[in-house]
């Protein structure tokens, strides 16, 4: 059966650009964040289109109602061409991250960033976040400013310690989730976001062991930590959780997974536990008991333990 070009790239990456230019790269985004912009589409002269998501590592091509026709040869050059401009956002996108990260200032409590973590409950944290920040920056919806606005900036970090993006927070100046479509936001990446996490805290030896605890967001992290002792990484996001990558030397693993109706928080969980465990590394998985709930929540209702 015929299928089109958005057909097939919307099988193979999981979305699919509105629309491809005849010529050079088409880059579109592969995630719910409009700043996304892993996804790129490339029309070759012998009229074979080839796509792929660079974050995804996946790639194919359609031409004449067919994709991924064993039958056509891989073509190098245009891979190296797909390579290298990736390779040249990567680097454009790492040195404004960069410059954002370096202009950003230590979190005070009385500035709105401060006054959010209170509002979320989790004004009892005296040691600050190493990987926290905040901001003044321009919130952007569909390419156009809509203003200025405090922001919790966070630094997401690879495994060895490289940043690959930054998370914001969005903040009103009275300490509340700004008035905006999308408060949260992830910048373009200058890196694979696999393995990457948000590096909140130190490990630190607990029972003779050093411990580490992972959660999603930067929120439920900070909680994990108030409420255990344990030290907490964000990983963002369920797919963070199920690719994240622990630091060497760590002894002992606690995943503080989402209970999602989905069951998508809970599974990211166990595939991650597994892994570590594979490892050597003693790992506990902790899950909330009520459906649509993550450990801020229990904090929250003041019965974590």
């Amino acid at each position: 059966m015929s299928t089109t070009i958005y057909d097939e790239i919307l099988r193979t990456v999981g979305f699919a650009p509105h629309q491809i230019k005849q010529h050079g790269l088409t880059r579109f985004a592969t995630s719910s964040r409009p700043s996304n912009r892993d996804g790129w589409v490339r029309v070759m002269q012998d009229g074979v289109v080839r796509f792929g998501c660079w974050r995804q590592g996946v790639t194919g091509w359609w031409r004449d109602g067919v994709g991924n026709h064993q039958s056509i040869k891989r073509d190098e050059y245009a891979d190296k061409l797909a390579l290298a401009a990736q390779e040249k956002q990567n680097q454009r996108n790492g040195r404004i991250n960069a410059q954002i990260l370096d202009c950003a200032h230590p979190l005070r409590r009385q500035s709105p960033v401060g006054q959010y973590l209170v509002h979320r409950g989790l004004g009892a944290l005296k040691k600050r976040p190493l990987a926290l920040r905040m901001a003044a920056l321009p919130y952007f919806e569909d390419g156009i400013e809509q203003g200025h606005y405090p922001v919790m900036l966070a630094a997401v970090t690879s495994p060895e310690g490289a940043l690959v993006a930054l998370h914001r927070t969005y903040i009103s100046d009275s300490g509340k989730k700004a008035p905006v479509p999308s408060p949260k936001k992830l910048s373009c990446t200058s890196g694979l976001l696999a393995g990457a996490s948000i590096k909140l805290f130190e490990p630190t030896t607990i029972s003779g062991k050093l411990t580490l605890g992972v959660a999603e967001g930067i929120e439920t992290a900070l909680a994990c930590y108030l409420a255990s002792g344990i030290p907490t990484w964000s990983c963002v996001s369920a797919s963070g959780i199920k690719s994240f990558q622990w630091p060497a030397g760590l002894q002992a693993l606690v995943i503080f997974g989402d209970n999602d109706a989905s069951g998508v928080g809970q599974s990211a969980a166990r595939d991650l536990a597994g892994r570590a465990a594979a490892a050597g590394l003693e790992c506990r998985v902790l899950i909330p008991d009520a459906v649509g709930t993550d450990w801020l929540d229990v904090y929250l209702g003041g019965t974590a333990t």
